[in-house]
């Protein structure tokens, strides 16, 4: 009779399963106390090495050891090329069984991108390879595409961008839901067919083909989200210039402030503007209007005194220049660009009629598949790009469908509502003019002020406003605010405004006297409506937050 094999018991194999942690705890335990003497010591070698192995084996997402072991590799750069490059071989066959267990482990990718910049002689086609099998597991694993893209930017040409734009064919090909084919293609593209207007963008050819390529994408699969974004960004105008749009001259403070059309830091503003008065480049600093490092509005101090002098002052960065000029009785001067097609890109014949063409064939699909987000949005884009005021009643219909198509982004349409209306009034802007009237214009946000710098009245009553949280210090001539009848419990961005003399906020939803606190940071605040509201505070209350301001409540 032949004996029965003896199964073990569920208990028997969790014990056995215990110890077994227990006995891999006690290695890396033992490991990891290794590994920190020598990082604590400053002891940089082959022992190390070993140690911190044992460690990421089993945890990959260890980010000291991966530190450790580059600043092992770093005190090794006196070996001969020879051994260099086998301890790198090493290494990347170390990185590829820790990304077999975890392939989408930053500090593995990370370590795998030091390696080969460190390394004598580095295969990247070997690197291409390899990214090809990973994503044959998981084509979505965004790490793996970024680090594609490390490897064709530093093996180019070894690489070609050709063969990496056919690969791309070929994934969309199989795959049209593949955002990360997609998105790759969108930055091999400005690479091979670089515009020369905007290095982010492609040639006018190869952007009409483009077109028309992801539009057979999209009538495949209208609900497929992929060629939708692919879509925006070949309508997108790439990266907006920086410049000087405002410039706004204080005497009795000697002071020239610029704005700018995008946020600027100071080292930036140091290296690339210069304030001449009366063709004399002048001594002084630069300093933050909000205190931020990084904003769209920064005063020059000038050391010379401004007072009782008529003068010519011209702001230079880079290779534009801005200029402005007052007499001995002025104590200030303002002086705003005026602006044009701000914020769409200038149209070829050719495109325009693409453009057209994608409208129609946009609008049939709409037809075919109505309540589709990604058509609709769609719509909205081409007829943004194609002529704002021609479309704007059907712009605005778009949109308020939007809302309801797709209730849980319906802010965003508004936003994205109230961001056009504000556009259109910018471009709409005459170099003389000192007030903005945008009441009445269902707006959920402001947005843009740096554009209205040089107005003094500015009127965004009865809207759907709940916060004024922007940077109103932006506003830099304004002295009027009018903002009744929104649902505004939120002010904190009116502060340091340094003109702002009335402010009318009547009808909104503040209830809390100590959020009017930041109205003391604006000095010349006279006048303030405070009327149906929501303040359960006393009277007294509001004058304790605020001395020397008539209150309306």
């Amino acid at each position: 009779m032949h004996g029965r094999l003896k199964v073990k018991t569920t208990a028997e194999q969790d014990a056995e399963k215990k110890k077994e942690r227990e006995k891999k705890l006690k290695v890396f335990q033992k490991a990891t106390s290794v590994a920190h003497e020598k990082i604590t010591k400053q002891e940089y070698d082959s022992t190390g090495l070993h140690v911190s192995q044992q460690i990421l084996s089993s945890n990959s997402d260890y980010s000291s050891m991966w530190n450790y072991r580059k600043a092992v590799f770093n005190s090794m750069k006196d070996k001969q090329a020879e051994e260099l490059q086998k301890l790198c071989n090493d290494e990347l066959e170390f990185l590829a069984s820790c990304l077999r267990n975890n392939p989408k482990s930053y500090g593995c990718w990370h370590h795998r991108c030091f390696i080969m910049l460190y390394m004598p002689h580095p295969d990247w086609k070997k690197e291409l390879d390899l990214c090809n099998q990973f994503l044959q597991f998981d084509d979505r694993n965004f790490h793996c595409w970024d680090y594609r893209r490390f490897v064709v930017k530093n093996s180019v040409p070894n690489v070609s961008v050709d063969d990496e734009i056919k690969c791309t064919d070929k994934l969309v090909e199989n795959n049209f839901s593949n955002y990360s084919s997609w998105h790759y293609r969108s930055k091999l593209l400005p690479i091979r067919y670089p515009s020369s207007k905007n290095p982010d963008r492609i040639v006018e050819d190869k952007l009409l083909h483009e077109l028309e390529f992801v539009q057979n994408a999209f009538f495949t699969d209208p609900n497929d989200q992929s060629a939708w974004f692919y879509h925006r960004w070949l309508l997108g105008r790439g990266q907006t210039m920086q410049g000087i749009i405002a410039v706004h001259v204080q005497k009795a403070t000697s002071s020239v402030t610029c704005i700018f059309r995008k946020p600027i830091n100071i080292t930036d503003i140091k290296v690339k503007c210069s304030v001449v008065i009366d063709d004399i480049t002048q001594s002084g600093r630069w300093n933050s209007l909000s205190g931020k490092g990084y904003q769209h509005a920064w005063i020059f101090k000038c050391s010379n005194d401004l007072t009782d002098k008529s003068c010519d002052i011209v702001v230079k960065c880079s290779d534009e220049s801005h200029s402005t000029s007052f007499k001995d009785t002025d104590s200030f001067s303002s002086n705003t660009i005026t602006v044009k097609d701000e914020f769409r890109q200038e149209l070829s014949s050719a495109k325009l009629e693409l453009l057209e063409s994608e409208l129609e064939s946009c609008t049939q699909l709409n037809d075919l598949e109505p309540g589709n987000k990604w058509a609709v949005l769609t719509l909205v884009l081409l007829m943004r790009a194609i002529g704002p005021q021609k479309y704007q009643v059907e712009t605005d219909k778009y949109l308020t469908d939007l809302q309801s198509i797709d209730d849980k982004r319906k802010e965003y349409y508004a936003d994205l509502r109230s961001k056009y209306v504000i556009e259109d009034c910018i471009n709409g802007l005459t170099q003389k003019q000192s007030s903005v009237d945008l009441s009445k214009k269902i707006l959920s946000r402001v947005c843009h002020l740096q554009y209205f710098s040089g107005i003094t009245i500015f009127n965004i009553s009865s809207n759907q406003l709940r916060k004024l949280n922007g940077p109103f210090h932006l506003l830099i001539c304004c002295e009027s605010i009018i903002a009744d009848d929104n649902k505004i419990d939120d002010i904190s961005g009116i502060k340091n405004m340094q003109r702002l003399v009335t402010l009318s906020l009547s009808g909104n939803s503040l209830c809390q006297a100590s959020s009017l606190q930041v109205l003391s940071s604006c000095p010349k605040l006279k006048n303030l409506n405070l009327q149906n509201n929501k303040f359960q505070d006393e009277a007294e209350t509001f004058q304790k937050v605020l001395t020397d301001v008539n209150i309306q409540l």
